[in-house]
């Protein structure tokens, strides 16, 4: 989605929060490129001695909590690139100033479901932040609130980061919602509806394509083609897909353990499911587990 498109979209949701959230906050994104954030829209604080600030206003991945909060959320292919791109330039005492550190960082985030920023930046300056993932479950956004240190100590920013998280979940439905109607609109050829079907019907069987494209009256070259291209995905990356979504039904709706969940969707073994599941979800399936509850 397109920043404008994406600030229309959240503005009207974050201003609905400006009763609950007594500093500046607002939403970002990053520029992956150039490795900074970005504020996209930003609500002022009460007063004179809020740390405001204008839409626009690029800042450091490093010491930032939405930056934090975007970057913890990447797929580890798109973190792996990032972190390349990275310096760690030192604002005050707090700052993180090396890749070792920052990737602790990371996980510390993962496990929190958060990310912080005490003085890291700016003294006498915290924030929180956390991220928004798109339909696709890979960050598109983050969110942000940032005041005085003594406004915001452990328990009053954790209280703004619980209203951010709410307004996250009201962004990423409203995301869900948005893409559902755009696919509707698109038309499928019917072999390519048929296939679709099989694979939600049956997402961890073993399907024959051929066999699918067959009954369809088709060739299999044309259903993987008319596939890719309507859906803009192939066969085995849409069945991957839903064969993590079931494991991630699975880990947050069930007391199966992971080596089971592995076996029951169909992956060799628990050790390659839980590599691949990092990879593309963006995280183990054990924090999966564990941030549901």
């Amino acid at each position: 989605m397109r920043h404008e498109a994406l600030k229309a979209l959240a503005a009207p949701l974050l201003r609905a929060m400006d009763g609950k959230i007594p500093e500046a906050f607002g939403i970002a994104t990053i520029d992956e490129r150039r490795a900074v954030g970005v504020v996209l829209y930003s609500i002022k604080g009460p007063d004179r001695f809020s740390f405001n600030t204008a839409e626009g206003f690029v800042f450091p991945l490093h010491t930032s909590a939405p930056g934090k909060a975007f970057v913890a959320a990447l797929p580890e292919k798109r973190l792996s690139a990032l972190l390349k791109r990275m310096t760690f330039k030192r604002y005050t005492a707090n700052t993180i100033t090396n890749r070792t550190a920052f990737e602790a960082e990371i996980e510390r985030v993962r496990t929190a479901g958060f990310a912080t920023d005490f003085s890291e930046e700016t003294e006498g300056c915290h924030c929180g932040g956390v991220a928004v993932l798109g339909p696709d479950r890979t960050p598109v956004a983050s969110l942000w609130v940032t005041g005085m240190a003594k406004r915001l100590a452990d328990e009053s920013l954790l209280v703004c980061v619980r209203h951010l998280q709410e307004v996250a979940a009201q962004i990423e439905a409203a995301l869900a919602e948005a893409a559902a109607s755009a696919k509707k609109k698109v038309h499928l050829s019917p072999w390519v509806v048929s296939a679709q079907a099989a694979i939600d019907a049956q997402p961890c069987g073993n399907i024959d394509y051929a066999a699918l494209a067959k009954a369809s009256g088709v060739s299999y070259s044309t259903l993987r083609a008319s596939f890719r291209a309507e859906l803009g995905t192939t066969l085995g990356q849409y069945q991957l897909r839903m064969r993590l979504a079931e494991a991630q039904r699975l880990l947050t709706q069930s007391d199966l353990t992971i080596t089971q969940i592995a076996d029951r969707t169909g992956f060799c073994n628990q050790k390659h499911f839980s590599a691949l599941f990092k990879r593309k979800i963006g995280q183990s399936p054990l924090f999966c587990r564990k941030n549901s509850r």
